[in-house]
């Protein structure tokens, strides 16, 4: 089966380390089902600078189909994150989007017809392209810690929906579930920070909790839970078999630096 990130990437860059990563909602996505066994393409911009020159070679070396890649003059997207030694509390400081927003072309809808399943989120603001890319491919969207007046436009358009709620209760994670599934969505998905996730698939819900681990950096566990457990659905694999398979694989990611590795000393002037 064949499944493409569409839209955002970011260099994360952490200057407490001195190193630099790739990155991104879309990429992780991608880089994600990739491992996974699935065939997976990224679809995005990238600048001109050596960021740029990171997500292409670190996208090349996982194996991600890049034909519709677009390189843009200028700089590319970057995040700065700042990290405890346990690789939590990250406080996120200087963002800029660079290149990276863009808009799907004709060919590049033509392009996307040919996979199983896109995977895009609010981060790429391409919702005004969701009918679009719906009326040829399911969607898989990420709303990060957007709420429910954001969802309802968008969620009539996805198949598979992924939100982010550390510390909701369990009225709070019911609503957001019986919001997505009275909208259509088949799964969804709500990560819980390092008590685990939520999942549901028509109708069946059951709770993933977070596989103790030595965390290095949980930069993109999340990422990788909601990739890992939507391919395995798309191939057939029971909710709960998904499920534990997701949560095995985030606590690898956890044990990474980085989203998924591939550093780069960092070279440019450290801010104070």
């Amino acid at each position: 089966m064949r499944v493409c990130g569409i839209g955002d990437n970011v260099v994360d860059r952490y200057f407490n380390q001195k190193l630099m990563f790739p990155g991104g909602n879309a990429v992780n996505f991608a880089v994600h089902a990739q491992r996974g066994g699935m065939s997976a393409a990224y679809l995005g911009v990238i600048g001109t600078d050596s960021d740029g020159d990171l997500i292409r070679s670190s996208l090349q070396a996982e194996g991600v189909e890049l034909k519709h890649l677009r390189v843009k003059e200028g700089p590319n997207a970057f995040a700065t994150v700042h990290m405890d030694d346990d690789g939590n509390n990250r406080k996120w400081g200087l963002c800029e989007k660079g290149v990276s927003i863009f808009n799907l072309d004709s060919a590049d809808l033509e392009y996307i017809s040919g996979f199983d399943l896109v995977h895009t989120g609010e981060t790429s603001q391409l919702d005004g392209q969701l009918p679009e890319i719906r009326e040829r491919v399911p969607i898989s969207f990420d709303f990060s810690d957007r709420d429910l007046d954001y969802a309802a436009s968008v969620l009539p358009f996805v198949k598979i929906a992924a939100f982010s709620r550390a510390g909701a209760d369990e009225a709070e994670i019911a609503c957001v579930l019986d919001f997505a599934h009275s909208a259509g969505v088949e799964l969804v998905t709500i990560t819980q920070g390092a008590r685990g996730a939520t999942v549901s698939h028509k109708g069946e819900v059951l709770f993933a909790p977070a596989v103790a681990v030595d965390a290095v950096d949980t930069l993109g566990a999340g990422d990788a839970f909601v990739s890992r457990l939507a391919c395995r659905i798309l191939g057939g694999v029971s909710l709960a078999a998904a499920a534990n398979d997701a949560a095995q694989y985030a606590a690898v990611i956890c044990g990474t630096q980085g989203a998924f590795g591939h550093a780069r000393p960092i070279t440019r002037e450290i801010p104070a």
